[in-house]
């Protein structure tokens, strides 16, 4: 299991962009929860392999990159 910590002010929002995303996950090898507390999203993946784990690490950090991007373009 790892767990990534991000804090920034457009926590709730990046949240709220990327919940559906949490709704359709495409591999039963890893599993993805995340939740925002105060101003960090916390983010929650467990996997059964090293290769899902690096890629599924892969895909939702870049999702929460260009999610706080457009935050900011938006902010």
């Amino acid at each position: 299991m790892t767990r990534s910590v991000f804090e920034t002010p457009a926590a709730s929002s990046i949240y709220r962009s990327l919940r559906p995303e949490l709704e359709s996950q495409v591999t039963e090898r890893s599993s993805v929860e995340m939740k925002v507390e105060d101003s960090c999203l916390l983010l929650t993946v467990s996997s059964d392999d090293l290769v899902a784990m690096r890629s599924t690490m892969n895909t939702w950090l870049r999702l929460i990159q260009v999610a706080s991007e457009t935050a900011e373009c938006l902010a």
